[in-house]
Formats: C-alpha cells, sequence, structure tokens
C-alpha cells in the first residue's frame, strides 16, 4: 500500500507515541513506516509468536485476545502490539485480530534497533521512551487491579 510522504507525517503527528520526535526523527520514521490493509478475522499478530513489528492503528478496530478471550479492543492511532517486543524479544503475550478493515502503520523493530549510527542515538531513546511509557501505565493499572482485589 503507498503512501505519500507528507500522508505519512500527517500520521505521526496525530501519534501521541511521537509526540517527543523531533521533525528529522518524524521524517525518519516516516521512510520506515510500512501500511498494511487488514479484513476483518484476519490476524495480525499470533499469541506466542515471536513478532518484530510496531503496529499503529490508522483506521479500523481491532480485538486483543489472550487465550481466545477478548481483553479489549482498539481503534485509530493506538499502538497494539509489541511496545514491550521493542525492548524485549519474547513471544506475544497476545494475539491481535481485525475486527473490522484494518489500515496498519508498521515498523521493523530489527530496522530500528540495527540503527545504531549517533545521528539515530536520539530517534532510539524517543522509541524507548515512548515504549516504556506505554508499559509503565499498564503496569500501573495492572497493580491497581490488583491491589483493588486484594483489597476485597
Amino acid at each position: 500500500m503507498e503512501v505519500s510522504l507528507d500522508k505519512k507525517l500527517e500520521l505521526i503527528n496525530k501519534i501521541p507515541f511521537f509526540a517527543r520526535f523531533d521533525n528529522d526523527d518524524k521524517l525518519t520514521m516516516c521512510q520506515l513506516a510500512n501500511f498494511q490493509q487488514f479484513l476483518p478475522g484476519d490476524e495480525l499478530i499470533r499469541q506466542g509468536s515471536i513478532n518484530v513489528h510496531l503496529y499503529f492503528i490508522i483506521n479500523g478496530t481491532v480485538d486483543i485476545m489472550i487465550n481466545g478471550n477478548l481483553i479489549v479492543s482498539l481503534g485509530g492511532g493506538r499502538i497494539v502490539k509489541n511496545e514491550m517486543g521493542f525492548v524485549y524479544e519474547g513471544p506475544a503475550s497476545a494475539s491481535v485480530l481485525a475486527n473490522t478493515k484494518v489500515t496498519a502503520m508498521i515498523f521493523d523493530t530489527v530496522r530500528i534497533n540495527s540503527m545504531v549510527e549517533p545521528i539515530y542515538y536520539k530517534l532510539r531513546m524517543d522509541i524507548y521512551r515512548s515504549c516504556a511509557e506505554i508499559l509503565a501505565k499498564r503496569l500501573i493499572h495492572t497493580n491497581s487491579i490488583a491491589a483493588s482485589v486484594q483489597n476485597s
């Protein structure tokens, strides 16, 4: 799926994950971005598989499933998977299934992590920080659920 540089930049500017990125790093991300469409029922990610991509849902919604159980549905602009995989190369903890027609912006984390030249240090640090913030928020949320269950 071909998307213009201007459209990629417009999309990246709308996604909170990229808020701290400077213009040069946003342009680099535009060059790295690929787009793919999925039909309802298509599996973007299979639980237990090794996934090397960051997915951002541009249009449509996906279901996050763990052991076949629906956990949450997510839509436009949300990172749906592999923020953990960017910092830890383990198996996917959930499956991601398209429940509508979905357009996703996809980044290859292996390629990003191989960009070791000094010009990319800030870019990689910003990606790590954005991923870490997502994971920290999820941990805080999980801890609050655990505390409420323990206190009841």
